[in-house]
């Protein structure tokens, strides 16, 4: 039994209210107890953190990216090789099968918004009186052309991780044995892209959808291949991939962050 604060009237333990005078003899409060997480919860929880870890990915992608371009890609917005004499026996100095096979309403796409990529070949002749040219055609159309002549075929090309460049003074070459040339290369008018001098002399090709050839060879079409040579390649929207990389990311890292707020700061009362 209880006593009433008021009136001193016996009342009931469980008695909230006085029989006699009506007070109210006590105040309950009633505490919710905490939830435990739900499955759902959990399974919110976890695709949010799947989000987070998709989000640092994207972000890690793009940043890299962004260094790269800063690290490797020069003033003009070209990777270039490093400069390499050659010296080589042979007719010609090949690099093949460069297959490009992109749908064409990709493709118009890509070059309406600054192509796809371009290729920049850059020679000079150590011999003032030769002549170094530079062709690009179909594989299709050269291969009648080079088939049965002597040339040094490229077939791996070093990447130096310290200065970030392609080594191509580092090049692997395999010779195609082989005879002279039927005639110079300036004589054929198959080339998609060509250019031939002794001084110093720049190639600029944006490739399209199909199997190419690039050769390199003295205008006259005499052997040994004797030049200054550096290569290198420009993709214009390089920078726009690290941008969407960024956003991406940043994007999934918010909707993965409110995710994991929302769920935990669930009401309590």
């Amino acid at each position: 039994m209880k006593d009433c604060p008021s009136c001193g009237t016996e009342n009931r333990d469980q008695a909230i209210y006085c029989r006699k005078c009506r007070e109210r003899m006590s105040q309950s409060i009633y505490i919710k107890p905490n939830e435990s997480l739900s499955v759902v919860h959990i399974g919110v929880l976890f695709v949010s953190v799947i989000l987070l870890i998709t989000s640092f990915g994207l972000l890690m992608g793009g940043t890299t990216l962004r260094s790269i371009q800063v690290l490797v890609v020069d003033e003009d917005g070209y990777i270039t090789s490093d400069p390499a004499t050659v010296d080589l026996p042979g007719y010609a100095i090949v690099l093949e099968d460069i297959d490009l096979d992109v749908d064409p309403m990709a493709w118009r796409w890509l070059q309406s918004r600054g192509g796809l990529l371009k290729l920049k070949i850059i020679t000079e002749s150590n011999d003032p009186g030769t002549e170094i040219f530079i062709g690009v055609a179909r594989e299709s159309d050269m291969r009648p052309y080079i088939q049965d002549i002597e040339y040094q075929r490229v077939i791996d090309m070093d990447f130096d991780e310290e200065n970030y460049e392609l080594m191509f003074s580092a090049a692997d070459f395999s010779l195609h044995p082989g005879g002279l040339p039927s005639a110079p290369p300036t004589v054929h008018s198959y080339w998609v892209a060509h250019t031939s001098s002794a001084d110093v002399q720049e190639l600029v090709w944006e490739p399209q959808s199909g199997t190419y050839n690039i050769i390199i060879m003295n205008a006259d079409g005499s052997e040994g291949i004797d030049a200054d040579i550096q290569g290198g390649a420009s993709v214009p929207f390089f920078g726009s991939i690290a941008n969407i990389l960024i956003y991406a990311g940043l994007f999934v890292g918010a909707i993965g962050g409110l995710m994991i707020y929302f769920t935990l700061k669930r009401p309590q009362s």
